[in-house]
């Protein structure tokens, strides 16, 4: 009866953190800072990662709503974390991608 309840209450468990994490989204923009010049404007954010499998796709997703937003910047650099911990203790990203946009 004991290793029925342990198989039960571990059970649970394991389904629980699953429904937590498919719960979460595939990213949280923390913070964004814009830096704006004479004709440039640099925009910098700080985004965290819960979900890395089709992280380009994420990427992509991400430039694309910000793009959408806040219009097209001179240059864009998204910086990805693991987790909210990392920036407070202001450890390095895990992954940095810069796209650099032509002004007309």
């Amino acid at each position: 009866m004991k290793r029925k309840i342990t198989a039960l209450c571990i059970t649970l468990c394991v389904f629980m953190i699953f429904s937590y994490y498919v719960s979460l989204p595939d990213y949280s923009v923390v913070n964004s800072i814009s830096f704006s010049g004479e004709n440039t404007r640099e925009t910098e954010i700080k985004v965290v990662v819960y979900k890395y499998w089709n992280l380009n796709e994420t990427i992509k997703s991400i430039e694309l709503e910000h793009n959408k937003i806040n219009g097209i910047p001179t240059s864009l650099e998204i910086n990805l974390y693991y987790s909210r911990w990392h920036i407070k203790h202001g450890l390095e990203p895990f992954k940095t991608v810069v796209f650099h946009y032509k002004q007309n």
